[in-house]
């Protein structure tokens, strides 16, 4: 390995070794009363049926036969061409897998990436950390993500939109623009209030573990399912890849894969305690938002997976309430607002002392 080679890779360790470890604490309660339990006895039921073999070859031919392999180098095309051969042993482990009659732990070694964001990063913060998956590992989480997908319209506010079955990001889109467009005009007076872009810092590689079980718990997930997709989070073991060369192995204790197909699905889980919570300050009038016309509903947000928008009135003390609500969040979960990629956009004619006052929203 060649000098340069071995100092980024230093570099790269002692980063995503300090990303990956949890800080502790605990999910606050008014999280957890904030957020319904929505999964039934019946749908419990559904999720403990037994894993099937079509179920295994419905979730491999969903994997694209040219992703990038994992660990062991073999692609989803290898196992395609040589079906008629592995085919039979490769659905038997994953059904033992799903079973819980193997280990997680070796298939679940995960080789890091690192995309650049710039032209010439000289940060790590510069790169996206992709994680790539074995087969088995994805073919799996794709047979569990098959079953949660249908139960997703349940969980998910409709303040998200992203990952949703029946459900289209440009419906948020339009809701923006129209909240936006109101706030940019000057009809009906000065003073509407604010919309804050919200950057989360890496969001999906800060998800604390408890955060995860505790909205999987209190939402009625029956311990077995639950213990099912957490075995797929927490029996990861990184290596990271730097021109060619590998590292040692290191084991994280919080965070989700950028590359896992279970991922954008607990983190939506995970985004429904802050859904849940701003629409609870919204029905008890602390956090009341903004709407388009006299007759519209109003909103104080709207989600995109891991981008969020926050409408506030012109208000200190609805203002103020909101950062309340973001730090409880950021404490349980394990997000962090990344203050330098995030805006407020003020609606027209706003006083100056209004602004000056909102203007203190990030500090």
């Amino acid at each position: 390995m060649a000098g340069g080679t071995e100092k980024v890779m230093a570099v790269a360790m002692e980063f995503f070794q300090t990303l990956y470890q949890s800080e502790g604490g605990q999910t606050d309660n008014q999280i957890l009363q904030a957020v319904e339990t929505c999964i039934t006895p019946s749908i419990n039921s559904k999720f403990d049926m037994g894993f099937m073999a079509e179920e295994i070859k419905k979730a491999f031919l969903q994997i694209h036969p040219n992703k990038s392999p994992g660990i062991d180098g073999l692609p989803s095309s290898f196992y395609r061409k040589f079906w008629s051969i592995c085919g039979p042993e490769f659905i038997k482990f994953c059904l033992d897998l799903l079973e819980g009659k193997c280990s997680w732990y070796e298939i679940n070694k995960t080789v890091i990436v690192l995309i650049p964001k710039l032209e010439k990063p000289s940060h790590m913060k510069q790169f996206r950390p992709i994680s790539l998956c074995t087969v088995v590992y994805k073919t799996c989480a794709k047979v569990l993500v098959n079953r949660l997908k249908s139960i997703m319209p349940v969980c998910i506010s409709e303040n998200q939109s992203a990952f949703v079955p029946g459900r289209m990001i440009s419906d948020n889109i339009l809701v923006a623009h129209e909240l936006i467009h109101y706030l940019n005009s000057a009809k009906n007076g000065p003073n509407k209030g604010a919309a804050v872009k919200l950057d989360m810092e890496k969001a999906y590689d800060r998800v604390e573990w408890h955060f995860l079980v505790d909205i999987l718990t209190k939402m009625g997930f029956n311990e077995k399912w639950i213990e099912l997709l957490m075995n797929c989070v927490t029996s990861v073991s990184y290596t990271i890849r730097v021109n060619g060369c590998i590292s040692g192995y290191f084991r994280p204790s919080r965070g989700l894969r950028q590359g896992d197909p279970l991922s954008p699905y607990l983190f939506l889980l995970c985004t429904q305690g802050l859904s849940a919570l701003l629409l609870k300050e919204q029905a008890a009038g602390r956090i009341v938002g903004v709407r388009a016309s006299q007759r519209g509903p109003r909103v104080n947000h709207l989600l995109y997976a891991d981008d969020c928008i926050l409408f506030i009135k012109n208000s200190e003390r609805e203002a103020c309430r909101m950062k309340e609500v973001l730090k409880v969040y950021e404490k349980s979960s394990g997000q962090k607002v990344n203050v330098d990629k995030s805006a407020i956009y003020f609606s027209k004619g706003l006083l100056l002392s209004a602004r000056t006052k909102s203007s203190k929203f990030f500090t």
